[in-house]
């Protein structure tokens, strides 16, 4: 069998190698977005922003954060969501 460096050495030019495939065929790695349904509830919501509940019925609150109520259940448009997120992204990127 090879040696440990070796393996390593095999493993990055492979890496490597698909890295220039996925650039040639203009592969981006999927986002948290891709993936996000049309609706979120309030505990999903908290887990995509990394915050608490109550932290996002503040947002909710403060109209940050577009609702609506199916039942008691109140559902949050991930579209306002994702726009909450990049306003804290951009800007604590001014911030630095």
């Amino acid at each position: 069998m090879e040696n440990m460096s070796e393996i390593e050495e095999m493993l990055k030019a492979i890496l490597k190698k698909i890295d220039a495939i996925e650039k040639h065929l203009d592969i981006k790695p999927k986002s948290l977005f891709d993936n996000l349904q049309p609706t979120v509830t309030v505990g999903d919501a908290a887990k995509l922003m990394g915050c608490t509940q109550p932290k996002i019925r503040q947002y909710i609150k403060w109209n940050i954060l577009e609702t609506f109520k199916v039942g008691g259940r109140r559902m949050i448009v991930s579209s306002s969501l994702v726009d909450l997120i990049k306003s804290n992204a951009n800007a604590q990127n001014r911030d630095f």
